[in-house]
């Protein structure tokens, strides 16, 4: 993502820091021109030098390394340049400046994809991360960077033959009755391929990891923390934790585990939650077998709602996405949701309960119509009414809430990653949760004092807050108290333009950055936090904008009830 952030800045800004910086189309000296060309050039070639004396001997690591360095530093440069020339020459008007940084972003971001595309790895992790932030990339390069969720190129059938014999230490035809050899998924460590267990034809689906991949993952990162360092120093905190985070996704043998303890603690609460049951010994480092869950990913579901909703209104789906993605920008989605009324959950599972049943007498009726009319007087058989996936906004947002609070605060091992292409609408009316790579675990003691952090932004004082959030081990350099709880907001409550004070999230950050430079974020906290921003980015596109910590506090209150006669030093201490 911070690959794409560089690229983003000039964007982001759209009223702000554009009006400030941008040109006149006739002016184009050529001396600068001539410097910019000179500057990219002798740039490019120092880091490729740098980074191959820092990278040692090893040929494919000087490879990788100079791969990105001599593709990104123009690109990067060019970006600055034209930033720097905008502040010298400001534009007639922001429409033109806009349309001058769209040609830019038009002319790199397929350029940039086919580097994400080669590099792989981490790249891809971070391209799909960025792909889910209007509020942090350029549409062009969101555009590009969607494709990252499932259309990342996967390798050949005899590849994932070869991976799973190699596992198992058998043939393919002695485990699986049937084996898809094209994969149903191809992502950032792995690919996904659909078969059925021999003997009982259990459908089940086979991940496969890419074996040179954990190794590239480190390699990457050290890449991309020099890039980090130059572009944008001030993240190089969260994505040092990042680092950590990622680390934890090669072993899927942890996966298993991570599937069979939460959904033993989970499912039993929570009746309309499904998580995948891994199947008992097919889990190997590399290839993992588990449950196949039969419905629609929320995200394909919510494309086929914003389809039908465009047309409703008269527009192509590309211009029902661009006026969302404006009111997203522009805090306007937000103050409408909280205008709109929105069916609750009670309401919304009736209708679809008896829109269902009517499907259901129509297929009744083709079904006699087809077995009967049609061979007697040879008319054409009917279609069968196919079965609509029906999103019920507050039952999703409501569920996904206390069931990762539940994850977090008293069970204290939880998946970190739920975004919308790993949430499942089933047939039977059920939310699946998949791909449980990036699961994390809490002390008690860090789960304490997470949860009396909850508490305190839902119903405390500012001052509590502050005071809470270093204990748990924030540090910024000036120790601003108005930084410091608005970090703790942003974290684990809210994002919207009343908190952000107009401004999209990204900005606002950049803005405290500049006011007081964070040091360190607290540790193992820094996933958690991303669980609630991609639960509120869901509910915010659902039309249903929340407060992570009015969600959560009732576990949280839960948790602190339980301990309350925990030696007080827990909370306090720093994590």
């Amino acid at each position: 993502m911070l690959l794409c952030r560089v690229l983003s800045r000039p964007r982001l800004p759209l009223v702000h820091l554009h009006r400030s910086l941008s040109v006149r189309s006739f002016i184009q000296p050529r001396r600068l021109i001539k410097f910019a060309v000179g500057t990219t050039l002798l740039a490019g070639t120092g880091f490729i030098s740098y980074t191959i004396y820092e990278s040692g001997p090893e040929i494919e690591k000087i490879r990788r390394t100079s791969y990105f360095w001599s593709r990104m530093i123009p690109v990067y440069l060019h970006y600055r340049y034209q930033q720097l020339y905008f502040k010298l020459f400001p534009a007639k008007s922001p429409e033109e400046e806009d349309e001058i940084w769209n040609k830019l972003h038009n002319k790199y971001c397929d350029y940039v994809l086919n580097v994400i595309l080669h590099q792989r790895g981490v790249y891809i992790k971070l391209g799909q991360i960025a792909s889910t932030r209007p509020d942090i990339i350029p549409k062009p390069y969101l555009k590009k960077f969607a494709q990252l969720q499932d259309g990342v190129p996967a390798q050949p059938g005899e590849y994932a033959r070869e991976m799973i014999e190699q596992a198992f230490n058998k043939p393919l035809e002695e485990i699986f009755s049937e084996f898809n050899p094209k994969a149903v998924g191809a992502a950032t460590i792995g690919q996904a391929h659909e078969a059925r267990l021999k003997g009982s034809n259990k459908a089940v689906i086979i991940k496969i990891q890419y074996p040179e991949v954990q190794r590239l993952f480190g390699l990457d990162f050290s890449t991309l923390k020099k890039f980090v360092r130059l572009a944008q120093p001030e993240h190089a905190p969260l994505f040092d934790e990042f680092e950590k985070a990622f680390q934890i996704e090669f072993d899927f043998r942890r996966e298993a585990r991570a599937l069979d303890i939460i959904g033993r603690n989970i499912m039993p609460r929570f009746p309309n939650i499904i998580i995948p049951r891994p199947t008992p010994g097919m889990a190997t480092e590399f290839v993992i077998v588990m449950e196949k869950l039969d419905g629609t990913k929320l995200i394909d579901a919510l494309k086929i709602e914003q389809a039908r909703m465009a047309a409703e209104q008269g527009k192509t789906l590309e211009e029902f996405e661009q006026e969302m993605m404006a009111k997203y920008l522009s805090g306007e989605l937000h103050r409408e949701a909280k205008k709109r009324y929105t069916p609750s959950a009670f309401i919304v599972n009736m209708y679809a309960s008896l829109i269902r049943t009517v499907n259901r007498l129509k297929n009744v009726y083709i079904y006699i119509y087809n077995h009967s009319i049609v061979p007697l007087l040879k008319r054409f058989p009917l279609e069968y009414n196919e079965e609509r996936v029906f999103i019920n906004p507050h039952e999703i947002i409501d569920l996904l809430n206390e069931v990762h609070a539940q994850e977090i605060l008293l069970d204290g091992i939880f998946n970190a990653d739920p975004h919308p292409g790993n949430i499942f609408l089933l047939k039977n009316g059920k939310i699946g949760l998949i791909d449980f790579g990036q699961v994390q675990e809490l002390s008690l003691s860090h789960r304490l004092k997470l949860a009396k952090l909850i508490v305190l932004l839902a119903e405390g004082t500012k001052e509590e807050i502050v005071q809470q959030y270093i204990s748990m081990g924030v540090v910024t350099r000036h120790m601003n108290p108005y930084v410091i709880e608005k970090l703790a907001r942003l974290g684990f409550d809210r994002d919207d333009p009343e908190t952000c004070e107009g401004k999209n999230a990204q900005l606002f950050f950049e803005e405290l950055s500049r006011k007081d430079e964070v040091i360190k974020v607290p540790e193992g906290y820094l996933m958690a936090a991303r669980v609630g921003i991609l639960l509120r980015g869901l509910g915010t596109w659902l039309q249903l904008p929340h407060s992570t910590a009015q969600k959560w506090a009732p576990i949280a209150k839960q948790l602190l009830n339980t301990y309350k006669d925990t030696n007080e030093q827990l909370l306090t201490s720093p994590a």
